[in-house]
């Protein structure tokens, strides 16, 4: 009976933990879906902005959007990868 008991909060724990994952992976997908129109509705701004230092601004705003989307997907291949294994 102690071991049917140990083995289903055995169970129980590692079920949250692949929910904890799964949820963290979704989060992160929205997050990057976020940033990807971010970065589009910029690069039409910038298209459309006459002075240099607003294309500037602009620029900028795009460099930085364009490493998080690229450290946030490298993010969800290794939690994939690790879903897998």
């Amino acid at each position: 009976m102690k071991i049917e008991k140990l083995l289903h909060k055995l169970q129980a724990f590692f079920d949250t933990d692949k929910h904890k994952k799964r949820q963290h992976i979704e989060e992160l997908k929205k997050i990057l879906l976020k940033l990807k129109k971010k970065e589009r509705k910029i690069t039409r701004s910038m298209q459309q902005a006459d002075e240099d230092c607003l294309r500037k601004h602009y620029q900028t705003e795009l460099e930085i959007i364009r490493v998080q989307r690229k450290k946030g997907i490298e993010t969800l291949q290794q939690l994939k990868e690790h879903k897998k294994t």
